[in-house]
């Protein structure tokens, strides 16, 4: 007769073992589902961008297609890659051939080597984006923005090959696990995760470096613009200067009429003319020099050169006027 304790004992201990392994697969279930939701999510962006790339007119800026274009290949890409990943998740939780620990243990290193996969994706979509706003500001001429695009380039690049590097070590760490040669494998993999963290750190240090240069960049362009700004705004308050003086010129221009008779009324209406005339060049100097403040900054100093020479015709103009005024 069978001893009834033992039993239940081996009913009991069947029935943990059943549950322990509901719950695995709850759990493994869980974070593949986490994980699908996550690739919807870059399936409905990548849509979205198809959408606005297709419904773009043909005259639309150059710039902004090229570089939705490049943002449009890169999740593909990811896309693509991440179903390969997902799907090789779904057939460790579907496995007939291995027991619990063993699929709680593939299903893990499967799933740090995706997570390595996408963040390696993300870098490489990166680089994409910046090589081809590289190749536009090339072709605009833009050294200054090429420059600073081609230095973030080759960091970009440096780091996508170190992280390759680590990743393939890592495969080395898988086969030695698979090996069952557990020593080495923790050696090596206790060794990649210092390399890992080592390239993150520098990597963090490198991002607070470019956006310091970047601030200070933005912070001299402010004060060039201000400086332009204090120029044009002097030559605003010329301008309004001048018209207070010419509004106080004819209201006193007015009077002298009033009592003015025959010839002397048509003197004064004739100084009136050339005034005006020589108040009009005036603010075209002062608009012209406005220009010239833009110019200037710019570096474009053929273009500067023509309109110091307009200046210069038009100040001419004024000492002509002077001179039949003073007649």
């Amino acid at each position: 007769m069978k001893n009834p304790l033992l039993l239940s004992a081996l009913l009991l201990a069947a029935s943990l073992v059943a549950l322990g392994q509901d719950e695995l697969e709850a759990e493994l279930e869980e974070t593949l589902f986490e994980l699908t939701e996550q690739l919807e999510e870059k399936k409905f962006t990548l849509q979205e961008l198809e959408a606005e790339f297709e419904g773009a007119e043909a005259g639309e800026d150059e710039f902004h297609l090229k570089m939705l274009e490049a943002e449009v290949d890169g999740i593909a890409n990811s896309i693509e890659q991440s179903t390969e990943s997902l799907g090789r998740l779904r057939g460790i939780i579907d496995s007939k051939n291995l027991d619990a620990e063993q699929r709680e243990s593939a299903f893990a290193w499967a799933l740090e080597r995706h997570h390595r996969m996408v963040g390696l994706l993300e870098l490489e979509s990166e680089s994409h984006r910046l090589e081809v706003e590289l190749e536009l500001h090339q072709q605009d001429d833009d050294e200054n923005a090429a420059d600073r695009l081609e230095t973030r380039l080759d960091r970009l690049n440096a780091r996508i090959e170190k992280t390759k590097a680590i990743h393939s070590q890592w495969e080395e760490v898988a086969a030695a696990r698979k090996a069952q040669q557990h020593e080495k494998a923790e050696r090596l993999g206790q060794t990649l995760w210092i390399r890992e963290r080592d390239l993150e750190v520098s990597v963090q240090l490198e991002h607070r470096k470019l956006e310091i240069e970047e601030t200070r960049r933005n912070v001299d362009q402010l004060r060039r613009e201000a400086d332009m700004l204090g120029e044009i705004l002097s030559v605003s308050r010329e301008m309004h200067q001048r018209a207070q003086d010419r509004a106080a010129e004819w209201t006193k221009l007015k009077v002298r009429m009033k009592e003015a008779q025959g010839e002397q009324k048509q003197e004064l209406m004739e100084q009136y003319h050339l005034s005006e005339e020589k108040f009009h060049l005036h603010n075209e100097i002062s608009s012209l020099r406005r220009e010239l403040v833009f110019v200037s900054s710019e570096g474009d100093e053929g273009e500067a050169r023509e309109l110091e020479a307009i200046i210069g015709d038009l100040e001419l103009e004024i000492r002509e006027i002077d001179q039949q005024l003073e007649q």
